[in-house]
């Protein structure tokens, strides 16, 4: 099982953020213990609008304490969230529940969804099948994320799909909702689209 941290911050200076990140800062992380480093920023999504998005990928919770512990108590990283005008909102921690393809492109949706937990293999069939038709319609790659630490949002799921074109995967996520396997699934769990955004990576 693999986790997320992820952590969500106002920045007055994204352009200097993304240098940094790009030139030492992704390094960091992953010599704290992180297997994957990702920054991106929410384009579209309501009050999410605006905030960029650091996230770590760890093998462990444990792991993630202590990496994110580790980064923080680096000097360096103070002096370049000032730097860059960093002010952190939320930090959250999701686990990993299934992933497909690759998670990587130009862009990616967010879906938050609530209700009840479906056994593990209605789950891997539902991705299985909503892969099979976002991966025609130009999508990378999806990953499904619960929160198990999130604030109010402890619970929700997370549905992420990576793509290099928006206008392809919004077609193929109309095709996903009007699938009647996937109106059936959403109905005997009671899933419930909460939010999406829209965000690049940086």
């Amino acid at each position: 099982m693999s986790y997320m941290s992820v952590l969500q911050c106002r920045m007055s200076d994204v352009g200097r953020w993304a240098e940094i990140w790009n030139d030492w800062g992704r390094d960091v992380g992953l010599s704290t213990g992180a297997t994957r480093a990702t920054l991106s920023q929410t384009i579209m999504g309501g009050d999410q609008a605006g905030l960029v998005t650091i996230s770590f990928i760890f093998d462990s919770i444990d792991a993630a304490l202590s990496g994110v512990t580790a980064m923080n108590e680096q000097s360096r990283v103070r002096e370049a969230f000032a730097e860059a005008g960093v002010q952190p909102v939320q930090r959250s921690l999701l686990q990993i529940e299934q992933e497909r393809g690759e998670g990587e492109g130009s862009f990616y949706t967010a879906l938050v969804l609530t209700g009840e937990a479906p056994t593990p293999e209605d789950q891997a069939a539902d991705f299985d099948r909503n892969f099979a038709i976002l991966s025609k319609h130009g999508v990378n790659g999806m990953r499904l994320m619960r929160s198990i630490a999130g604030g109010a949002m402890t619970g929700a799921w997370l549905n992420v799909t990576y793509t290099d074109s928006v206008d392809t995967l919004m077609a193929g996520s109309r095709e996903v909702f009007a699938d009647p396997e996937m109106q059936a699934s959403m109905a005997k769990s009671n899933l419930q689209l909460q939010s999406r955004s829209i965000s690049r990576m940086l």
